[in-house]
């Protein structure tokens, strides 16, 4: 009798602890439940979107506990397991246990939430207008680039070296697009001319490395392999990008002009533009001897550099050209569609990952390959979804962010559109119209002056 008095109150305090158990969990399922379609919930339909992701699961889940609970209380009471002080004491003390594994499948079922981490505070509307930004290569930093100076932030977002005014009043115009070697290139202006005068600065420390004068510039520069190159009347100048010095000069054809450049180490490519239409100019690295040139089609100007190695590629007029190593073009049909800007499209080694409106419905995601040009697939992100921006998360993913009924970050492998796991749902972004993105570092380009220049992603705590 007294084993089985033993037995009786034992399975007493399990039915009792558990009655508890389940309890807390369904009270904790109904608040977050709540929590979801009061305050997460969009005005969009759940058919797009709209629902806050894991909320059905979760709703079941809520059920299911309620009734659990509702079946051990009609035990409890069965078996007067509640008249004991004793059981109350071991179940308050022992059924909170049960929450951590209820929050731990909640956090799951919600998948990752990231929001701001760090930022830095608006510069205000006197701060110059922002024109880009480098990622500086192996310091995990970025630098961002007006047209009063630029600034560095490190890896949490805390500023770096500054790179004041021009001292003779001089606004910075245009930059180059890649900073090998840390280096990157300045364009200043100059009596209304961009590019009067080029400035190499180390992105290590923010020192200036070499200045020149030019004269009668177009506005384009470019960095690349151990030069630094530039335009002037009738030429493309090649300089040595730690120096300074002048490696060679390149003759241009007759009456034209240079309005795009791309240093590389296999090549240089010039886009030029004369009376007789736009054309492309391959030249030697070493020597700037003219390797080949091939006309543009005409009416699709204006037009873009963005490969120059293993095939030469351009986007004019909305449409991707790419070229074989003696300049013949490589589409045997038409050309692919690539309407998007800078910040909607970005190269990734030989893959061009771009934003595609298709058939005025919607948007998908498209990556081309910059050898042929052919199509390597295309996705969309979700049904009315936009592309906001492009960048890379420094392990040779695409990062995406995507607009709809919320906002999420992806990571897609370029040469396949595979994701590497779950998006991450964004909150709070304070990104304008133009934004850079390098892993979850945003560089923001609004012009107003309004939001943080820089801020970090971190995931979310809590709910």
């Amino acid at each position: 009798m007294e084993g089985s008095s033993s037995r009786t109150g034992r399975v007493s305090a399990v039915l009792l602890v558990g009655a508890c158990a389940f309890t807390a969990v369904a009270v904790l399922y109904a608040v977050l439940c709540g929590k979801l379609l009061a305050v997460d919930m969009t005005e969009v339909a759940c058919a797009a979107g709209g629902c806050p992701r894991g909320l059905g699961w979760l709703l079941l889940w809520a059920v299911a506990a309620v009734a659990g609970a509702a079946l051990l209380w009609r035990a409890v009471l069965w078996r007067r397991a509640h008249r004991s002080a004793a059981l109350w004491a071991a179940a308050v003390l022992l059924s909170p246990a049960a929450l951590v594994p209820a929050w731990q499948g909640f956090d799951w079922l919600r998948g990752p939430h990231l929001t701001l981490f760090g930022y830095q505070l608006p510069e205000g509307a006197a701060a110059g207008s922002p024109l880009g930004a480098w990622q500086v290569p192996g310091a995990g930093s970025v630098v961002r680039v007006r047209t009063d100076g630029a600034t560095e932030y490190d890896g949490e977002g805390r500023h770096g070296w500054r790179l004041g005014p021009s001292p003779d009043g001089s606004e910075i115009c245009g930059m180059s697009q890649e900073a090998p070697a840390r280096t990157g290139l300045l364009l200043y202006a100059w009596d209304g001319a961009c590019g009067a005068r080029v400035r190499a600065v180390d992105l290590a420390s923010g020192g200036e490395l070499w200045t020149k004068p030019l004269v009668a510039p177009s506005g384009a520069v470019s960095a690349g392999g151990s030069l630094a190159v530039t335009t002037t009347v009738g030429a493309v100048v090649a300089h040595d990008l730690r120096t300074g010095a002048e490696r060679w000069r390149s003759p241009l054809p007759d009456g034209a002009t240079a309005t795009d450049l791309l240093a590389g180490p296999d090549r240089v490519l010039a886009v030029t533009r004369s009376a007789s239409g736009a054309g492309l100019l391959a030249l030697n690295p070493a020597t700037g001897s003219r390797v080949w040139q091939t006309p543009l089609p005409t009416g699709i100007e204006p037009a873009r550099l963005v490969a120059g190695a293993p095939a030469a590629a351009v986007i004019a007029g909305d449409r991707l050209l790419t070229f074989d190593a003696e300049g013949r073009r490589r589409q045997d049909g038409d050309s692919p569609y690539v309407p998007s800007k800078d910040g909607r499209r970005i190269r990734v080694d030989d893959v061009l990952v771009v934003a595609v409106p298709e058939r005025e419905e919607r948007e998908v995601l498209a990556a081309f390959s910059l050898t042929d040009g052919h199509l390597l697939w295309s996705r969309p992100l979700g049904d009315d979804w936009s592309v906001r921006t492009l960048g890379t998360d420094g392990a040779g993913r695409v990062s995406v962010v995507s607009e709809g009924a919320y906002t999420h970050l992806w990571e897609l492998d370029p040469r396949t559109g595979t994701q590497a796991g779950e998006p991450a749902v964004l909150r709070d972004l304070p990104t304008g119209d133009r934004t850079a993105l390098y892993g979850r570092t945003f560089v923001n380009l609004d012009p107003r002056g309004t939001l943080p220049p820089v801020f970090d992603l971190g995931p979310v705590l809590g709910w």
